[in-house]
């Protein structure tokens, strides 16, 4: 359903970048990134829309930096028996955060005393202080760690395939322009895993902005790269987990329908592009909105 990475307060210029490829059938009716119309009951919310099952995979609020995605939490027991066709959409879970007005932390804890009637999910709830997961699968919620981590349709930082790929680049990427060393030293060279990934990353200016980050951003989401080495057993068959180990998945029925990236700067500057991809994984539109937000809410540098 979807593949994210986010660096949480690895950059001390960007405390927020996260990449994001959102995954769904090809037939399934959506809308384009937009800002939702002010009766919609979500003020100032920037997202797409499922126009099936009502709701969205990733939203940010441009009036209080808040921002939340979900995927599928995707096994052997939940491929083996899909959810009842009255099930809720898993997408109405953003929009019930952004509803509450509440920090990420509390209405995360919600889901570790019910997760409610939806199908497995896994929930990344966050704002410009903390970013908490919650999914069907852990008891607990749990508060991001500054540093790289991913999320696919496993379980937080689980080394899938494709998490493992988009993670490793990242990561490196992020040690190369000017993370905190003390959170992604543990990624290898930048040179090292894009010659291993056989990838290019266009080369910055001397000053990174959120564009450069973002046109990194989408060279590291459209990895087609499918692999056979490690893969999960969910109940799909070997050569369905394998057309699904690549970052950007490919498939008539089923695959990629878009990339997002997101990046917040520490001084206010706020980049969001979206590009939407057609069956044959062909460009089919892009959403581009950049604003400002007050610099303060990511409070004072370390």
């Amino acid at each position: 359903m979807s593949l994210i990475s986010i660096a949480w307060r690895a950059h001390l210029d960007f405390p927020l970048i996260l990449l994001c490829n959102h995954d769904a059938r090809h037939d399934r009716p959506t809308a384009p990134a937009a800002d939702w119309p002010a009766d919609s009951g979500y003020p100032g919310l920037l997202a797409g829309r499922d126009l099936q099952g009502g709701g969205t995979w990733l939203g940010v609020n441009r009036h209080d930096s808040r921002f939340a995605l979900v995927t599928a939490c995707r096994d052997a027991s939940s491929s083996a028996q899909p959810p009842p066709a009255d099930t809720p959409s898993r997408g109405l879970l953003p929009l019930a955060y952004f509803a509450s007005g509440e920090e990420p932390v509390v209405h995360a804890r919600r889901y570790a005393r019910d997760k409610g009637p939806y199908a497995p999910f896994n929930l990344l709830l966050g704002n410009a202080r903390q970013v908490h997961y919650a999914a069907t699968r852990s008891r607990l919620s749990v508060p991001l760690t500054e540093g790289v981590h991913v999320l696919g349709n496993g379980l937080l930082d689980q080394r899938w395939p494709n998490a493992e790929r988009l993670d490793t680049v990242f990561g490196a990427y992020i040690k190369a322009i000017g993370g905190l060393v003390v959170l992604v030293d543990g990624f290898p060279k930048l040179r090292d895993a894009l010659a291993h990934h056989q990838m290019v990353l266009p080369v910055p200016d001397d000053v990174l902005t959120p564009a450069d980050i973002a046109a990194a951003g989408f060279v590291m989401l459209a990895d087609r790269a499918t692999s056979s080495d490690g893969l999960p057993d969910t109940g799909l068959g070997t050569a369905e987990e394998r057309r699904r180990s690549a970052p950007f998945v490919l498939g008539p029925d089923h695959g990629t329908r878009s990339s997002t990236v997101l990046v917040m700067a520490r001084d206010g500057r706020v980049h969001f592009e979206e590009r939407r991809f057609d069956a044959a994984g062909a460009p089919a539109g892009t959403v581009l909105q950049q604003w400002t937000q007050d610099a303060a809410v990511f409070g004072a540098p370390d």
